[in-house]
């Protein structure tokens, strides 16, 4: 199926969301979106699953909300059926009992007595309908990281393919926490990842002649500042942390990285301005 269906316009996002609709403001969304993909970052890492698959269940979560509100879905609760279904997605199921008990140490720091153990696999269960319904069981998700491996590998020397490799990584891994997933392409967010990564690396990719080797990841300048601006603008981020509901406690997590992304976001200024 195609993936168009699932890209939308700025204003889209933040005006006319259905949380919008549902009276959610567009800063308690935001704070909504860095609390539930940070909170499946940690979980997936706790299940050793892998990045990829890690990358799907945020992705997915992420347009699950496109279509149905945070005002009448717990979007914890929906994260955690996203991650059970992105294992079998990606090839790395985990059955739904290690997901749920791991999900319930990360958010309460303790086993789940028996009855809500039952209790959560049977939410779990009925909601993996509704997630998968939702979605139109469009399921397959293409990712950044494959296309920065292969034009890193061909763009510097191969003692620096690792470093530029694992700098351009992070920034893709930092981008889910934002909207720019329901914005642009694979190909368009991995070419802001290595034009930032390249920055922090001090490296300087070679160009084709006269055009400039981002272009071939169909990206315009504007959109490479754009999603470059977005994905450091996360590291600023001063967001008012709501009241939660129930006994939901806010993931501890390195989300803000102070050192590498304040100053990747200094660089990057810096560049636009020359």
């Amino acid at each position: 199926m195609s993936e168009t269906k699932w890209y939308y316009t700025r204003e889209e996002i933040e005006k006319i969301s259905p949380s919008r609709l549902d009276g959610i403001n567009f800063k308690e969304e935001t704070f909504q979106r860095w609390s539930y993909t940070s909170f499946l970052q940690e979980l997936g890492q706790r299940l050793n699953n892998p990045q990829k698959s890690i990358a799907t269940s945020i992705v997915l979560c992420q347009r699950f909300f496109t279509r149905q509100s945070l005002a009448k879905n717990d979007p914890k609760t929906v994260a955690i059926i996203c991650m059970f279904i992105a294992g079998k997605v990606e090839g790395s199921p985990r059955p739904a009992g290690d997901v749920i008990v791991v999900s319930y140490r990360v958010l309460h720091n303790k086993e789940p007595l028996r009855d809500v153990f039952e209790g959560l696999k049977k939410i779990v269960l009925t909601g993996e309908k509704l997630v998968l319904s939702t979605l139109g069981f469009d399921l397959e998700i293409e990712h950044p990281y494959k296309l920065v491996m292969d034009r890193v590998k061909r763009s510097v020397k191969a003692e620096d393919v690792r470093r530029l490799c694992q700098a351009s990584f992070n920034f893709v891994n930092d981008s889910l926490r934002t909207s720019l997933c329901l914005h642009f392409g694979p190909s368009q967010i991995a070419a802001a990842a290595i034009y930032i990564g390249s920055s922090m690396c001090k490296m300087t990719l070679p160009c084709d002649g006269e055009k400039e080797w981002w272009r071939e990841f169909d990206v315009t300048k504007r959109q490479l500042w754009e999603i470059c601006d977005q994905t450091l603008d996360l590291y600023i981020q001063d967001f008012v942390i709501p009241v939660m509901r129930g006994d939901c406690k806010q993931i501890n997590n390195d989300v803000t990285k102070p050192c590498q992304g304040l100053q990747a976001h200094q660089d990057f200024k810096g560049i636009r301005q020359t």
